[in-house]
């Protein structure tokens, strides 16, 4: 076989390949020696069609599927002996035809990887939040606490419902033109601020307990944060099925005791602040990160191969979908979007590409690379919210694939802590630019088979393990 390899782009090369007869007829011998196997022809016994009559009736048929082959075959062997990169199938543009007696040669345009080199990644600006959480940040959680610990309780010694109750209603009736029906509903008198409808709380405070089939007439309001209730008439009938109090505990050491995280108010106030600068330098530390991968993508707009990009917009949908609670498209099944939507995708789509080529060459240039025992760590971490064993962890990871994908995301951590520690960074109270909606990579592009793991752009040459 014979291979010439012309650039034509920084992410394209052309292929032009030779075949000789012998190697085409072979495979011609094959494939019709195949066929005969399963073939039924009046006149002849199963297995002994001759040839000749096989090329009369299927000809054309083997004439494609061999061809099919031959650059299938030759294009992964091009591939390999020439460390091509090659990130999609190649797209035949003149040849590939079978012809008696003759070599089979084709041309046809791959698109690959392309050589990437990231520059200008020490000293990029980078801003940082500060740290800071208010007073009112950590009352706000104690509150919180405070009504997980509250506890309902049959109501004694009155006959009236009062603020701080919690009802259970049947509600019947109309809103607008709209029949509404309600077996059970739940409503909390004190909650105002998620009361279905305005005013629907008042009117059943400071009623009988045993109230049955109360008419309720509600005015909502033009303003009303519902835009399909906004200026519509409420004539309801409302019954009590149940009603309970509240036990509220009070903000004391004992609730703090209770919770478990300290033994005196102060201390639960200490350990919810510390709770809450956790996850917030969590929240600065994926940010930072984000912004020095938007500059180091801002400073390196590497050319990115078509077909990585289409990939890209097909995951950058598919997490769309699941943000929408829609079912992700079963494995093989081709994923449709829409033109429109795709064009605007792309934008976003080519530079999440780019920046995954751009920290996995940065991870080489600097030999980045994650150890056995920071994986083993991240293993035993995953498994400990998991409930389950690191070792069964790592087997049901290693099966999927994803164990490859949890090394790469350890290493991308680690690159862009590195652009971070070499960024000039600069402290401000608010960001400049709100965070970068640009997923941080969680695997590596370029990759053809499929893990089943949102995020992965794949191409012919993967080398996982």
């Amino acid at each position: 076989m014979q291979v010439r390899i012309e650039d034509v782009s920084a992410v394209e090369k052309k292929l032009i390949v030779e075949i000789p007869w012998e190697t085409v007829s072979s495979k011609l011998g094959d494939a019709y020696r195949e066929l005969g196997k399963g073939v039924h022809l009046k006149g002849f016994r199963k297995g002994k069609v001759p040839r000749q009559v096989l090329e009369q009736m299927y000809g054309p048929r083997v004439h494609a599927e061999v061809a099919y082959q031959l650059v299938r075959e030759s294009f992964y062997t091009a591939s390999a002996e020439h460390k091509l990169a090659a990130v999609a199938e190649p797209r035949v543009e003149k040849g590939a035809e079978v012809k008696k007696g003759q070599p089979f040669s084709y041309e046809a345009i791959v698109e690959v990887r392309g050589d990437v080199v990231a520059k200008d990644y020490d000293g990029m600006p980078v801003e940082r939040r500060k740290l800071a959480i208010p007073d009112e940040a950590v009352e706000e959680a104690l509150k919180q606490l405070q009504r997980e610990h509250t506890e309902l309780k049959p109501i004694e010694g009155r006959t009236e419902t009062r603020a701080g109750d919690v009802l259970a209603l049947t509600i019947n009736g109309k809103i607008g033109e709209h029949d509404v029906s309600q077996p059970r509903f739940g409503l909390d008198l004190d909650d105002t601020e998620h009361e279905p409808l305005p005013g629907l709380a008042a009117a059943m405070t400071g009623v009988p307990l045993d109230t049955k089939d109360k008419a309720i007439s509600i005015d909502v309001p033009d303003d009303w944060r519902d835009e399909g209730l906004r200026g519509r008439k409420a004539e309801l009938v409302v019954s009590i099925l149940d009603a309970r109090e509240k036990d509220v505990p009070a903000l004391d050491d004992e609730l703090a005791k209770d919770t478990g995280k300290a033994e005196t108010l102060d201390g639960l106030r200490a350990a919810l602040r510390k709770d809450l600068e956790d996850r917030e330098t969590e929240v600065i530390q994926s940010e930072t990160r984000q912004g020095a991968l938007k500059e180091l993508i801002k400073r390196n707009q590497i050319e990115v191969a078509s077909s990585l990009i289409e990939r890209g917009c097909e995951v950058q949908y598919n997490r769309l979908r699941a943000m929408l609670g829609m079912p992700p498209p079963q494995r093989g099944e081709e994923v449709e979007i829409p033109e429109d939507l795709r064009e605007k995708l792309r934008p976003a789509a080519a530079d999440e590409v780019r920046g995954q080529l751009l920290l996995e060459a940065i991870a080489d240039k600097e030999g980045i690379a994650v150890t056995d025992e920071e994986l083993d760590a991240h293993i035993a971490e995953a498994a400990k919210g998991r409930n389950t064993s690191p070792g069964r962890l790592r087997a049901e990871w290693t099966k999927d694939g994803r164990l490859d994908n949890a090394q790469w995301q350890l290493k991308t951590q680690k690159v862009l802590d590195l652009l971070v520690s070499r960024a000039q960074i600069t402290e401000v109270d608010k960001l400049t630019e709100p965070p970068s909606d640009l997923p941080l990579p969680s695997e590596p592009a370029g990759h053809a088979h499929d893990h089943g793991e949102e995020g992965h752009v794949h191409g012919p040459d993967c080398d996982h393990g």
